[in-house]
């Protein structure tokens, strides 16, 4: 099958990304306006939650309930005063856990890095929608350079993840977002910018490392390693810094178990009823990251990556994988990638060509 330009359809890309960021902010402000007394607002934590007095200090006239309660307000503490470190790690559950991934805080701490409040919380607010709209256009544009169409771009915004993460003020859609833009410039052979965008994905979210793992591996040269040494290099000594400087309550990892032990509890859960949201969104993920395995071949820059992120889903608690609000962002890798896979029938598109892009030497998916 041939391909009759080189050209980006930015203009096609920029229309259904923006089509598609006004959709997932519409439904996420109805929600907050229709829900906020039963699930809390953008930011809500419980009488008990490690957060609960910094809410109740900057919004004394909000509820707090049980229900509804998330890590939005933990990345709002952070947001606060990302500098002060003592002081951010009184309101969290986990604090070397929590700030392990600081970016999305940073970045709305640079919008409003005068204290906390409302104009914080617009800020996050703002930050997430951006997230939505950049991952938008880099998956127009991932599936333009792989021969796709460049209408893909609309389906990131509308995600369940990708909603959810802007719902409760997450990461999950701004580390995405980079792992796309990571990986398109990763095929234009832009090798360093490449890395530096991997590193803030990682720094956005940790699990981000495993799609650069998989392009890394499908390419499997020397222009290959930056893209995932650089992310372990600065995540690490990141890591290092917080384990000299930040107190060691409450810092155990509780989100990996035994391989497929968290499926059982998981299937457990989704037979009474629960988490309608993630029981989609997990099983769409899963079924179409397996159709795309048995229609793409290795030669598919995303084929490992695929691999790879569904391998992860089998060590993941019940918590993580089987409830609405965890469930959906979870899943938001693999429904990227298979989706981008299925899309792209081919194993690099003119762009990536062009540019000496160098698959594996297993099979073409040119069709």
């Amino acid at each position: 099958m041939g391909v009759t330009s080189t050209v980006t359809p930015w203009r096609v890309i920029i229309l259904w990304s923006i089509v598609g960021t006004v959709l997932a902010v519409s439904v996420t402000l109805l929600d907050v306006s229709r829900n906020r007394d039963s699930v809390g607002g953008l930011i809500h934590t419980g009488p008990d939650g490690p957060a609960a007095a910094l809410m109740a200090h900057d919004f004394p006239d909000e509820a707090q309930f049980s229900n509804g309660e998330h890590d939005g307000p933990m990345i709002y503490a952070i947001a606060r005063a990302p500098m002060h470190l003592d002081e951010v790690a009184e309101s969290l559950d986990r604090p070397r856990y929590r700030l392990q991934h600081p970016l999305l805080p940073w970045l709305a701490w640079l919008g409003h890095p005068t204290g906390g409040g409302d104009g914080l919380l617009v800020s996050l607010f703002v930050v997430g929608a951006l997230a939505l709209l950049g991952g938008a256009l880099a998956m127009g544009w991932v599936s333009t350079m792989l021969g796709g169409s460049p209408l893909v771009a609309v389906a990131f915004p509308l995600l369940p993840g990708s909603i959810m993460s802007l719902r409760i003020t997450v990461a999950d859609a701004l580390s995405m977002a980079l792992v796309l833009v990571a990986i398109g410039l990763f095929l234009g052979r832009h090798t360093w910018p490449a890395a530096i965008v991997a590193t803030l994905a990682v720094l956005a979210k940790e699990p981000a490392w495993i799609s650069f793992l998989g392009v890394a591996l499908w390419r499997r040269d020397r222009e290959a390693v930056p893209l995932v040494a650089l992310p372990a290099l600065v995540a690490g000594v990141w890591a290092l810094w917080l384990r000299a400087v930040v107190p060691t309550s409450g810092d155990e990892v509780i989100e990996f178990v035994a391989p497929l032990t968290g499926w059982i509890d998981t299937v457990e859960l989704w037979f009474d009823g629960n988490s309608t949201i993630a029981i989609l969104s997990v099983l769409a993920a899963i079924g179409l990251t397996v159709v795309a395995l048995v229609r793409r071949t290795l030669a598919h820059p995303l084929y490992i990556a695929l691999i790879l992120n569904l391998a992860f889903f089998a060590v993941l608690d019940r918590d993580v994988i089987g409830l609405d609000r965890n469930g959906t962002r979870m899943a938001m890798p693999l429904l990227v990638l298979a989706i981008l896979a299925l899309a792209t029938p081919r194993a690099a598109g003119p762009e990536a060509r062009s540019s000496g892009l160098r698959p594996l030497a297993v099979g073409s998916d040119d069709g």
